[in-house]
């Protein structure tokens, strides 16, 4: 890709994609710039990685303590949305 001037990749990625693409990215020294949510925000990697997306999950759990909820549905249909559950669960 680089031969052909391409400097930096825009992708969208799935949690099956992501490691491969951070490899690439690695590799050859390549920003990856992605529209999805960041993953992997609990160990400090060096990278290449720009995520579009904030990792909002935090910000949710401090709403909850803040108000002091005792009981809340979290409903979701992506692996995204699955991976802030963990995070909320957990």
């Amino acid at each position: 890709m680089m031969s052909k001037g391409i400097f930096a990749l825009f992708a969208k990625h799935t949690m099956n994609t992501i490691n491969t693409i951070k490899s690439y990215s690695a590799t050859f020294h390549m920003p990856f710039v992605s529209s999805g949510m960041a993953v992997n925000t609990s160990r400090q990697e060096v990278g290449y990685e720009l995520y579009i997306r904030p990792h909002y999950a935090r910000a949710l759990l401090e709403l909850i303590v803040h108000y002091n909820w005792r009981e809340i549905w979290y409903l979701y249909n992506t692996n995204e949305g699955q991976n802030v559950f963990y995070v909320l669960y957990i």
